[in-house]
């Protein structure tokens, strides 16, 4: 396969584009690096996005907190929004509030697997993180919190062509060497099954929404989540990210 990045910056939710502009530019800014969806959207961009997640490229800066800090607080100002600022560990979580109710956070942690280095953005010195890391992290997410927008951004970024199912795990396996593959793809059958109890496909009134959920989880659960051929199974341990 040879995934390509669609030209220029991805659709993003307006508030993150101006944060990113508000970040351009400032030195600090380039211990950032943009990863989750936002770092998606250049392979596979079908949906909307209200936060950006991002990770420390050395470990945290408070120069760049600060800068973040002032780019949120000036969009908030322009916006008449509040700012919030929560700390725990290395990770920092800063969110605009209307009104008390979140509508928008940037979450900046620590990554401790790293597969791919970072790569220039829009935003310089502002990086994006690899395919490799973005799809990787991607799949934690389906095996660890098993959303169905992590199993949607998995689903559309292979039937897109940008990767195969086989390498969706292979990059999770890089990331996980002490978990098998086996116990990963029964944990995120949890939460298919879960998800399916929760929200029947008979409980989808709308006859095209009921046929497209169909369709996913038949995917998801035959198709993604059967263990890939070539993928080395590994012993069970803590799980990386």
């Amino acid at each position: 396969m040879n995934p390509r990045a669609s030209d220029g910056p991805p659709r993003a939710d307006s508030l993150a584009l101006e944060i990113l502009d508000g970040l351009r530019g400032r030195p600090e800014a380039g211990e950032i690096v943009l990863g989750g969806y936002f770092a998606l959207k250049r392979f596979a961009d079908y949906r909307a996005t209200n936060d950006l997640d991002a990770w420390w490229r050395t470990g945290r800066v408070e120069h760049t907190m600060q800068t973040v800090r002032q780019a949120m607080a000036d969009v908030a100002a322009r916006h008449n929004l509040e700012l919030a600022v929560r700390e725990w560990g290395e990770t920092a979580s800063f969110e605009l509030l209307d009104g008390g109710r979140k509508i928008f956070s940037f979450q900046i942690a620590v990554r401790t697997a790293t597969l791919s280095p970072p790569e220039p953005s829009e935003w310089h010195p502002v990086l994006l993180e690899g395919l490799s890391d973005t799809v990787g992290s991607k799949m934690n997410a389906v095996v660890q919190r098993g959303a169905p927008r992590d199993f949607l951004d998995i689903r559309e970024t292979v039937t897109r062509g940008v990767v195969s199912v086989a390498q969706c795990w292979d990059w999770w396996a890089r990331k996980n060497p002490r978990v098998s593959v086996a116990q990963a793809r029964a944990q995120a059958l949890h939460h298919l099954e879960a998800l399916e109890q929760r929200r029947p496909l008979n409980a989808i009134e709308d006859a095209a929404a009921r046929a497209a959920a169909q369709v996913a989880r038949e995917w998801i659960r035959h198709t993604l989540l059967l263990t890939p051929p070539g993928v080395a199974d590994h012993e069970e341990g803590e799980h990386g990210r």
